[in-house]
């Protein structure tokens, strides 16, 4: 069953809904598509596959695959040059959030050439994302990020030595294609950590400081989808609904953090940019620690997710208890010693965590000796 709905940006959600894709570029005037994807799943067939798609409606495409887990800026410059080179007119990102969000920095690189830092949004670089960037149409093959229909990017700026976030409402895809039959081939690993991650989305938006009901609500019943269907979706990869309300949930985490994030955000992007664990598990590894952490200001709110999360105790430890417990029936590691964080790293750990901004709305202020905290709770 296809859907069409129009929240925040025109979505196009369900099964077979890869084949709308040329009526999509021919309707945004599209001839010359640069498909964008990562290293990972340029060995696999789905690149090919939308490639394919495109090719067959008489349209020419070039793709560029030269995208890491964690996209950099050099990437990027790359990219935009592929672009330039090939005179491509659109940008086609398939993938996970890393394609994702390459492909919205690679749209701001086309017209924009100041150091890539000078663009974050933490100094205000929203304001210099001006004039008419090329249309991105999204394809995500994963249930995590939700980069599909948020406004934002992460890219690892080796200048500043930290990930950058990029955000503007110029980001935001013209169109995505959620197409739940892409994510059947994903092995079990990358659908639990992925599906962390929209978990991650869900709980921070709710948590999130600001008045918000409807992205609040949307949070709720997204937090109750992965709980439900996580773990089916990790063990039977091929489970139709499973997929179905992963990628839906995930699409709803992007939707609801407009509201914000928090702390779990902060902790994880170093955990990225300095130890290289993907973002996902990041997420996941902090996630119960943040719980405890905002449970002490806001209790009521931490145990509203235990309750969307099915917990049996409707208490902020409730949820703490479901999280942990889900993590392990995923087989994802608990620890931060357990994936190889070095303690020599907390250092480094802490400084990028504190300029990371998402945590500026987390419910509970954090300052340097909160980070060390979370960061050696989860040791």
């Amino acid at each position: 069953m296809k859907s069409r709905f129009n929240f925040p940006t025109r979505i196009l959600f369900g099964e077979q809904s890869l084949e709308d894709l040329p009526q999509e570029l021919s309707s945004m005037g599209s001839k010359r598509p640069l498909v964008v994807t990562d290293r990972g799943l340029v060995n696999t067939p789905i690149p090919e596959m939308v490639s394919a798609v495109i090719q067959d409606a008489g349209m020419e495409t070039e793709t560029f695959s030269q995208v890491s887990p964690n996209p950099t800026d050099a990437q990027v410059d790359e990219g935009a040059r592929v672009f330039a080179d090939y005179g491509a007119d659109c940008i086609v990102a398939v993938g996970g959030g890393s394609p994702m969000d390459a492909g919205k920095a690679i749209q701001i690189r086309i017209n924009h050439h100041e150091a890539m830092e000078e663009y974050d949004d933490l100094k205000g670089g929203d304001t210099k994302i001006t004039g008419q960037l090329p249309p991105l149409v999204a394809i995500p093959t994963t249930a995590g990020t939700g980069s599909e229909v948020s406004r934002s990017a992460v890219i690892s700026v080796a200048a500043a030595g930290r990930k950058v976030i990029l955000f503007s409402p110029r980001l935001m895809p013209s169109v995505a294609i959620c197409d739940p039959t892409l994510t059947y081939g994903l092995p079990a690993r990358i659908t639990a950590e992925t599906g962390m991650d929209a978990l991650s989305h869900n709980v921070e938006a709710y948590l999130s400081k600001g008045y918000h009901p409807m992205a609040d609500g949307i949070a709720l019943k997204a937090i109750s989808m992965v709980a439900r269907n996580l773990l089916t979706a990790t063990k039977d990869g091929k489970n139709v609904e499973a997929r179905r309300q992963m990628m839906m949930a995930s699409t709803m985490g992007a939707v609801a953090f407009q509201k914000g994030l928090g702390v779990i955000h902060s902790l994880a992007h170093p955990l990225s940019s300095v130890s290289g664990l993907s973002h996902g598990l990041a997420n996941a590894l902090m996630m119960p620690h943040a719980l405890a952490f905002n449970s002490q200001v806001v209790p009521g709110r931490v145990a509203d997710i235990a309750v969307a999360l099915g917990s049996k105790d409707h208490s902020a430890q409730g949820a703490i208890d479901v999280v942990e417990e889900l993590l392990s029936k995923l087989g994802l590691k608990a620890r931060l010693t357990e994936v190889g964080v070095k303690e020599s790293q907390i250092d480094d750990l802490v400084k990028n965590a504190m300029t990371d901004g998402c945590h500026t709305t987390n419910p509970r202020q954090c300052a340097d000796d909160d980070m060390r905290s979370l960061f050696k709770s989860a040791w």
